[in-house]
């Protein structure tokens, strides 16, 4: 499993109870508050947190403060043209 996979897998498990009318903000506070604290003291796990997090929050609202990749986002929560 990479960085990306397991952060992506410890945001589906804190989001999983939450209601489908959750505020974003709200989202954010559960997202952010999941994230293992020793993950933000190490570069690559931090990015990849991030990177998780962009690709859940944006499917409600959330607009990321980057450029969007030219290759398109990895395909960890259902999006994307992958075997699903």
């Amino acid at each position: 499993m990479t960085w990306r996979e397991e952060a992506a897998a410890i945001i589906a498990d804190a989001v999983k109870s939450l209601p489908d009318d959750t505020p974003l903000s709200e989202r954010k506070r559960v997202v952010d508050a999941a994230c293992p604290s020793w993950w933000r003291m190490m570069s690559w796990p931090q990015k990849a947190w991030q990177a998780a997090r962009r690709d859940y929050l944006v499917r409600y609202g959330y607009q990321p403060r980057t450029k969007k990749r030219a290759g398109g986002d990895m395909p960890l929560f259902g999006q994307g043209g992958g075997d699903e």
